[in-house]
């Protein structure tokens, strides 16, 4: 059986990023380069970690991974100037790592393992509240992440707090304020990972969900005024009806078919 390129290009981005950052690597630090999720990050690096040449730890709130081999070299940027896979040459505008040809074999290979996994309804979420905690200036609250997230306030508490527990973000109970460790995840690169990852069904779910019951609430607030006003205002009630249903059906669909709320411009 053909072994899958796309566990490949986490192990090399992992290494590659070590050796920049003196040995040390975090697993949300990859996520800008790939579009998977954080927890296949980390079954990647977790077994790994079962050799004698990478030590899994966590520090403080953050969990990491120990390439002792790189400890002794100073950090560095990470900007690569050939494909961290292929070797091939890419770009100097770019913030890209892969070459468009291992791109296409990755994501060809994640669109086989939608079938069977539902990666893409933790990569979506995950993705997105590491650009906006990237992203967003000064400290970032969780009510900061609402703010400008596709998902209700509810879910980002949660999420950011299963993203706490993992070990990849740092949150303060008392404030809300998260914190990530040092990466950069810039809009062209964001854009490009969350629009091939939306395009699985199951990616869009929970945001589905939000906007339907936002839609349902409103149906019932105009259903609602227009039985009072029947009975205050002494509005024919049929007349009511007609224009209480068509009003509601027409603002149900526009809820359901807006565009996606954007994210911040970096």
């Amino acid at each position: 059986m053909q072994s899958l390129t796309w566990p490949v290009v986490v192990e090399n981005l992992a290494e590659r990023l070590a050796a920049s950052q003196s040995g040390v690597v975090h697993p949300v630090q990859l996520l800008p380069y790939v579009p998977v999720s954080l927890w296949m990050v980390e079954q990647v690096l977790d077994k790994l970690a079962t050799s004698d040449f990478v030590e899994k730890d966590r520090v403080g709130d953050f969990v990491s991974y120990h390439f002792p081999q790189f400890v002794d070299r100073p950090q560095t940027a990470f900007k690569p100037e050939r494909c961290v896979f292929s070797n091939a040459p890419l770009p100097e505008d770019s913030a890209q790592v892969l070459s468009e040809d291992v791109i296409r074999e990755v994501e060809n290979e994640l669109r086989t393992l939608a079938e069977s996994d539902p990666w893409p309804a933790n990569a979506n979420w995950q993705h997105e509240l590491v650009y906006l905690m990237q992203n967003l200036s000064g400290s970032v609250r969780i009510s900061d992440l609402a703010g400008h997230s596709r998902m209700a306030f509810r879910q980002v508490e949660e999420k950011v707090k299963q993203l706490a527990k993992l070990g990849a973000v740092s949150l303060d109970p008392n404030t809300g304020t998260v914190e990530l460790p040092p990466l950069a995840y810039p809009q062209s690169q964001y854009e490009r990972q969350a629009a091939f990852i939306r395009l699985f069904p199951g990616a869009l779910k929970e945001e589905y969900e939000v906007r339907l019951v936002r839609a349902l609430l409103y149906v019932i607030g105009i259903m609602v005024l227009c039985f009072l006003a029947a009975f205050f205002v002494r509005v024919p009630f049929f007349i009511l009806l007609i224009f209480g249903v068509v009003t509601s059906g027409v603002t149900f669909l526009r809820i359901l078919r807006a565009a996606p709320q954007p994210l911040p411009k970096t």
